[in-house]
């Protein structure tokens, strides 16, 4: 018999995918209540401040394509002018120099030994990575050939999605890594084109502050949010779930932003819980670092950098204070390092006396930064951050997604849904599966 509250609509999870989904019900003028983990909404898109710096959990930067300008967003409240609109500089580091991304299109760049091996490889680059069931690997190779590919391409996407690409679908993020453009290789070889190209070749970010700057729009005047209420169980068939505090729920409509594997392993469906463990995704630790100084000249105008190196632990490094004057104190420098791990990896690495270490000294051994100069480091675990896709990935979902429905259950956001998404993507998917509940 089912007990606790009846409420016709709950939201799990306080990131900018719940709030959407809230914000929308509650336009709606529905009865809904929005249940979040942590003391605060906000999710992955956070922002802390430390002193004299604004952090946020990571590099999250608003990528448009639906929608013109922030303003546009639904239910999100913003104003243009709180906003700048950044064009995209991020570089590869490879062969000691920075090369304009994407490097397959500005190989002109790279010292003229590397590029004359790239150049002949990618001549003799194979073609049969596009046959049934091919990786993600063997996407990369036959488009790229063999040289570029070992140099940056495969080693930055492992260290990105600690994982082996043999393992993953050449489906696997196509959105983001599109097939090669034969026109824009050979233009890059020859001239170092440094075209801006990609999904994220423009992007938002606030004057001000940080992205939580998102967050307070989405989440200004919502009045049903309960913070630090855990879900612990979902009882499909009752439609009730209890959160760690042993409150229960009862829903008509669930509306679910947790990560599907762990939304998976909570239900009571066995079917489910089977399904769960065959679901795998990465780990990043993010070390965003506050310097008392400002950055090196070289490093000026640059808003992130890939790190293929395998002998170096962190994949990413960003740059806070170059992309909005408003992350911190005028003399003073913001960036943030990723780390890509396995989950398992993430919970028993020894995060401040083992890796923040390594990561401050391969920093400094690269010259990237001075030790004196560090005046606060603040580190971010993010123990879902990129799902992985396998040739069964796709069938599975779907088929997770569809025994869900059956019990009005609603996934949204990027990892709801189980996919590879922007966050504009994330709040949409919100809007549209509540406006496509009656």
């Amino acid at each position: 018999m089912k007990s606790g509250p009846e409420i016709p609509a709950i939201v799990i999870g306080g990131g900018i995918a719940g709030l959407t989904a809230a914000r929308a019900l509650q336009e709606q003028g529905r009865n809904y209540v929005l249940l979040e983990r942590c003391p605060t909404v906000g999710g992955l898109t956070r922002t802390v401040e430390v002193g004299e710096f604004c952090f946020d959990y990571t590099g999250h930067f608003l990528h448009l394509s639906r929608y013109s300008t922030p303003s546009a967003i639904p239910y999100a409240g913003l104003d243009d002018q709180d906003w700048i609109e950044v064009n995209r500089r991020s570089c590869c580091f490879v062969g000691g120099k920075f090369i304009t991304a994407p490097i397959q299109y500005n190989l002109g760049e790279l010292p003229p030994s590397i590029l004359a091996e790239c150049v002949a490889s990618y001549e003799k680059r194979p073609t049969n990575g596009h046959q049934q069931n091919a990786s993600f690997r063997d996407y990369i190779v036959t488009g790229f050939g063999e040289r570029l590919a070992d140099l940056f391409l495969i080693p930055q996407n492992e260290k990105t999605m600690a994982i082996s690409l043999d393992r993953l679908s050449d489906r696997a993020v196509r959105r983001f890594f599109p097939p090669p453009d034969e026109a824009l290789v050979r233009k890059g070889i020859c001239s170092a084109a440094k075209d801006t190209l990609g999904y994220n070749a423009n992007f938002w970010y606030p004057k001000v502050g940080g992205i939580g700057h998102l967050v307070h729009g989405l989440s200004e005047g919502l009045k049903n949010c309960k913070v630090n209420q855990s879900v612990a169980a979902v009882r499909l068939n009752e439609k009730t779930l209890v959160t760690s505090r042993g409150e229960t729920y009862c829903w008509s409509a669930l509306f679910s932003s947790m990560p599907l594997k762990k939304l998976c392993e909570i239900t009571d469906d066995e079917e489910l819980q089977t399904a769960a463990t065959q679901l795998s995704h990465s780990s990043t630790i993010s070390f965003n670092i506050g310097l008392r100084e400002e950055l090196p000249t070289e490093f000026q105008g640059i808003h992130w950098i890939y790190v293929p190196d395998r002998e170096i632990p962190f994949y990413r490094v960003g740059f806070y204070s170059n992309i909005g004057n408003g992350c911190c104190t005028p003399g003073r420098s913001a960036l943030y390092v990723e780390v890509g791990l396995s989950p398992e990896d993430a919970d028993r690495i020894n995060l401040v006396n083992s890796l923040q270490s390594e990561v401050l000294c391969q920093l400094e051994k690269l010259g990237w930064i001075r030790s004196r100069d560090v005046s606060c480091v603040v580190a971010h675990i993010i123990r879902c951050a990129y799902v992985h896709h396998t040739d069964d990935t796709s069938r599975l979902v779907s088929v997770i997604l569809e025994r869900l429905r059956k019990h009005d259950i609603f996934p949204m956001g990027r990892y709801g849904l189980w996919d590879y998404t922007s966050m504009e993507d994330s709040m949409e998917s919100a809007r549209t599966a509540v406006l496509g509940v009656a």
